[in-house]
């Protein structure tokens, strides 16, 4: 299923800590703090594991599933999102 994430940490150490973690995953950053990709059930909880690790009390992340269709409903408005290199997830 594809998932939205955000992330909103106090700390930018925090921030790319987790960010490294989403890029495992083969999540890729889609804004500043905003990261999409699709993982299935398993992959989502190894996520959510691994993120609930290291957050700290004043970090925020936010896991979104939606489907593929209303994903594929979106409209976006400015620049169009291109991805700047092939990720793999690692694990």
């Amino acid at each position: 299923m594809y998932m939205i994430v955000s992330i909103d940490c106090k700390f930018k150490t925090n921030h790319e800590n987790i960010e490294k973690i989403l890029q495992r995953f083969g999540l890729r950053k889609i804004q500043s703090s905003l990261y999409a990709g699709d993982l299935d059930k398993n992959e989502r909880k190894e996520l959510g594991e691994k993120i609930s690790e290291i957050v700290r009390e004043t970090d925020s992340v936010l896991i979104i599933p939606i489907c593929q269709n209303c994903y594929s409903k979106k409209i976006s408005i400015g620049r169009i999102i291109q991805f700047r290199d092939e990720l793999y997830r690692v694990y």
